[in-house]
């Protein structure tokens, strides 16, 4: 990145505000709920900028974007991070609601695509090499699916995301794009799906990383990437390589 930057963050965590001469806009679906962001420690030439955007909602995430240029003053990003997301269990894929599934598909598959078509053109007015990363998920493998864990309207739609993200590098190489997988999180939902593991006799307790660990493998991830180690990839917390 430049030695300044503008990283856009949907789900916004604090590391990037820790960077020098970063400007962090966090998008948000109310921002009367976000003042708790307003708190977070920000490096000499930082600041937080908070837009409202749901990634659920075309006409909102139009509306966002636009409000970058019109109240903030913001004409370019160097870095996206689709972060915002839903996720849950679906006990039986047969039985689930085509109406559950849906919900799942229009936030994890074509909220993400809508974004990346939004801000693609200010993508493109990076003075570095821009970067717009999809953070997915290993549940969204279809080399190693497997139903112990019940993600499969959840991995549907990361399957998807992981897709466009594929599909969309293949047709730019001025934007740097790849799904990221965040590592195990030690989240409540992912302590759920652990516990599931391990009744099954699989312990992933080695394996599990705190949301700091996560956001900081990711970042150092983002930092490093290149058209060689990154576009159209499906990358790991440590950066390797996964299978889709």
């Amino acid at each position: 990145m430049s030695s300044s930057s503008t990283v856009l963050i949907t789900g916004a965590n604090r590391v990037y505000l820790a960077n020098p001469n970063t400007t962090v806009i966090a998008t948000v679906r109310d921002p009367l709920s976000a003042g708790s962001l307003h708190s977070l420690f920000k490096a000499s030439g930082s600041r937080l900028v908070i837009i409202k955007l749901d990634v659920a909602s075309t006409e909102s995430i139009e509306s966002g974007v636009v409000s970058l240029s019109s109240e903030h003053g913001i004409n370019s990003l160097d870095v996206v991070i689709a972060n915002a997301g839903i996720a849950g269990m679906t006990p039986k894929l047969a039985e689930a609601a085509i109406s559950e599934i849906q919900d799942y598909i229009n936030v994890n598959g074509y909220g993400q695509l809508e974004l990346y078509k939004t801000v693609v053109p200010l993508l493109r007015k990076s003075e570095s090499k821009a970067k717009f990363v999809y953070i997915s998920s290993a549940g969204g493998s279809l080399t190693n699916m497997s139903n112990v864990v019940p993600l499969a309207a959840y991995g549907a739609s990361k399957a998807l995301g992981n897709f466009f993200m594929k599909w969309l590098s293949l047709e730019t190489d001025d934007v740097l794009i790849w799904a990221q997988h965040p590592g195990m999180v030690a989240t409540e939902m992912a302590k759920v799906g652990f516990e599931a593991l391990k009744q099954q006799g699989i312990d992933m307790t080695a394996h599990i990383i705190s949301v700091e660990q996560s956001t900081h493998g990711i970042k150092k991830v983002i930092d490093n990437a290149t058209l060689e180690n990154a576009q159209g990839k499906f990358l790991g917390p440590d950066g390797a390589e996964l299978a889709w």
